[in-house]
């Protein structure tokens, strides 16, 4: 995922928490109606940048892992 995505991504769930937290504060109405779901979203949001970063690595070890065939004398 392209960075610019990923930084998108990460300043939305910052947002999201950031409702969460003043509807959470105030005990405002809001709350009940959508306060679970703003947190739900903003998991889901960061479920999808660590499931990238997970992917990314895997894909770097598995460069390391062909390199580590190759004996040099």
């Amino acid at each position: 995922m392209k960075n610019i995505y990923k930084k998108k991504l990460e300043k939305a769930a910052l947002l999201l928490r950031e409702v969460f937290d003043d509807f959470e504060t105030e005990g405002a109405a809001d709350f009940d109606d959508y306060g679970t779901r703003l947190d739900d979203l903003a998991g889901e949001i960061e479920d999808i940048l660590a499931e990238d970063e997970d992917r990314k690595n895997s894909e770097g070890e598995g460069e390391d892992d062909d390199d580590k065939n190759y004996e040099i004398e």
